[in-house]
């Protein structure tokens, strides 16, 4: 979990190629993800995450498109979870697995999610880092595949709510937005 307080988020995303993955993701430590979102104004996600072990619940708001944004996340009880739920319009699920990876010099953390439900078959990596620079200067390797960072449509609030797009090529449907640092 983040600090409470509204800190930047520096991601990427992408589509791997299963097939030539130089790890096996099902070796790794995995935690079980159910998500909604909630009828607002502002992004808001609440969050259930199972590692095995137990339970972590969480809201996380976001402000902003693109490479960075604001995203303020906090850590709530099982009971708020339960009496948020009823406000969601839409969820998802997934495994995301964490995966230790290093690349140019850079420690990174792949976070490769599996999607289950109406999702299934879906498959995206987000990779994390500590800046917009590190994002930015990232050069990922060819079997992280294509990058959706700025397509909307594969954004998780999108996908709960449309689905999986039909193309992740389909330049008009991507965002317009540049990298924002």
């Amino acid at each position: 979990m983040k600090n409470p307080e509204s800190v930047f988020e520096h991601e990427r995303r992408f589509f791997p190629d299963m097939r030539s993955l130089p790890f096996n993701f099902w070796e790794y430590p995995r935690v079980f993800i159910h998500q909604g979102y909630l009828s607002s104004p502002f992004k808001t996600r609440i969050r259930k995450e199972f590692d095995g072990e137990g339970f972590v619940y969480t809201k996380t708001t976001k402000i902003g498109k693109g490479v960075s944004r604001i995203e303020n996340e906090i850590e709530i009880t099982e009971r708020m979870f339960m009496d948020m739920w009823p406000g969601v319009e839409y969820c998802l699920k997934k495994d995301r697995y964490f995966i230790p990876w290093q690349e140019s010099g850079q420690d990174f953390v792949i976070q490769l999610n599996i999607f289950h439900g109406a999702l299934s078959g879906y498959v995206q990596v987000e990779i994390e880092f500590a800046t917009g620079k590190e994002a930015l200067l990232f050069s990922p390797p060819t079997w992280l595949g294509e990058e959706v960072t700025l397509d909307k449509r594969h954004g998780n609030r999108s996908l709960a709510r449309h689905g999986a797009p039909s193309s992740a090529s389909d330049e008009e449907a991507k965002s317009s937005e540049a990298i924002v640092l």
